[in-house]
């Protein structure tokens, strides 16, 4: 595992080590892009923006306010794991990961941690950003250009399993602060998650 410096940035250390693999999930209008941007410009991670690989058919579906199915989503978690692998395979000394996906129910963090163990990372976490539906409601009105609106959070509450106490890889994080806020605390809860991954020297 990257051992963390104090400005919170991955040292640099051996050509190949032990990669990791963040998810900052939630539903549209949380944050997760700002988020994790964030995260990956200070721990020196590979950013990747999981709505880039929605298949056009996905992207259709939601410009007409219409929500997504499971089926629907099949095609998009295996481009996310292809992605994610083909990081992996790498073998260069910034391989580590940070993703975009909504993952809103359980049974979609489940595929994502299966096929990220599966691809070789040596950690999988979800950083799961949490707001109440009238919030996210407010945001999505007042963002433009981007192809989820405001409608489809209603129908994303109404599918929506936030981490129970037994996921233990997954960190909920309320995003009813400022996105400053927001970004250090789950920048802070990052590294001392890092840290603890760390192999004893």
């Amino acid at each position: 595992m990257s051992s963390i410096n104090g400005s919170g940035s991955p040292d640099q250390g051996s050509v190949k080590e032990p990669s990791w693999i963040l998810f900052v999930s939630g539903p549209t209008g949380s944050g997760k892009s700002s988020v994790a941007k964030f995260l990956a410009s200070r721990l020196g991670a590979n950013f990747l923006e999981g709505d880039d690989l929605h298949p056009k058919a996905n992207i259709d579906k939601m410009h007409r306010g219409e929500p997504l199915t499971d089926a629907d989503r099949q095609g998009w978690f295996e481009a996310i794991n292809e992605q994610a692998s083909a990081y992996n395979r790498q073998q260069s000394q910034h391989h580590h990961l940070i993703i975009t996906c909504s993952a809103l129910k359980r049974a979609h963090r489940d595929i994502l941690r299966e096929s990220c163990d599966r691809a070789g990372y040596s950690l999988v976490h979800f950083f799961f950003l949490d707001a109440p539906e009238s919030l996210l409601r407010q945001r999505t009105e007042a963002r433009q250009n981007h192809f989820a609106k405001s409608n489809l959070v209603h129908s994303q509450f109404d599918v929506l399993e936030r981490p129970r106490i037994n996921e233990y890889d997954a960190t909920i994080i309320s995003v009813v602060p400022p996105l400053e806020g927001v970004q250090s605390e789950t920048l802070d809860a990052a590294i001392e998650l890092l840290k603890k991954e760390q192999p004893c020297k």
